[in-house]
């Protein structure tokens, strides 16, 4: 949408919400991976709602999250709270 949007010269705003259900298919990761290479505009949301790997509760404990999807969202998470509290105005190397 966002390259036939920037064929036809608009300027709307083109916006992907992708769950992490839908991460476990091939097409996902290959329309993420060919936005990469697009020159243009647009917004990806990755909503991780934890139940793509679907972990299982006993008595003992609450299901653990599992997943290299979650922890990967997990870790992307965290840097970007580490960057919104920096006060510094030279680029870290991630």
């Amino acid at each position: 949408m966002a390259v036939a949007r920037d064929l036809l010269g608009k300027k709307n705003h083109v916006i992907s919400v992708i769950g992490d259900g839908a991460m476990t298919a091939v097409m996902a990761y290959e329309a993420m991976n060919n936005a990469r290479y697009l020159d243009t505009n647009m917004i990806i949301v990755l909503n991780d709602n934890k139940q793509v790997s679907l972990p299982t509760a006993t008595l003992d404990r609450p299901a653990t999250l599992v997943g290299a999807l979650c922890s990967a969202l997990t870790k992307i998470q965290g840097i970007l709270k580490t960057l919104s509290s920096c006060k510094s105005t030279e680029p870290l190397n991630l």
